[in-house]
């Protein structure tokens, strides 16, 4: 009997980890976005509150793969069963091609925190440049069922 039920929650913990992956292209080049998020469920005391909790998101383009949690850094918050958790300081929820650039965009969710963006030349590199949300294409969403 304990055999059986170890086998039915194998797929449980497997699937906690399992992220959500966006792929799109840029001038023809392919990217994707992995998300490991789940809905928010912090205590109701705490900024944070308006965006998933998200402890890693990864951009990967060609060869190059970037933890885009080292951008943002990690918060520690309590959720709902008064359990301490890390979840990223801004979540990124959109992407954006323009010309040859990958423009990501992210949020805090403490209402007042603003946006961030991150922007990558078709190589997969960083270019420090600053982007406003008025010359993006339109955002895709990268993980729109926690938004």
């Amino acid at each position: 009997m304990k055999k059986i039920i170890f086998l039915l929650l194998i797929p449980a913990f497997c699937n906690a980890n399992i992220p959500t992956v966006f792929k799109s292209s840029c001038g023809g080049i392919q990217y994707s976005i992995e998300s490991f998020c789940s809905v928010n469920n912090l205590k109701g005391d705490q900024d944070k509150l308006d965006i998933p909790i998200c402890s890693k998101q990864i951009f990967v383009l060609g060869k190059e793969n970037h933890d885009l949690s080292k951008f943002t850094g990690l918060v520690e918050r309590i959720n709902s069963k008064d359990e301490k958790i890390k979840m990223m300081n801004f979540v990124f929820y959109g992407a954006s091609c323009k010309n040859d650039r990958i423009i990501l965009s992210g949020a805090g969710g403490c209402n007042s925190c603003g946006e961030t963006f991150k922007t990558f030349n078709l190589s997969g590199e960083e270019i420090n440049e600053k982007s406003t949300t008025l010359d993006l294409e339109p955002m895709q969403d990268i993980i729109p069922e926690l938004y």
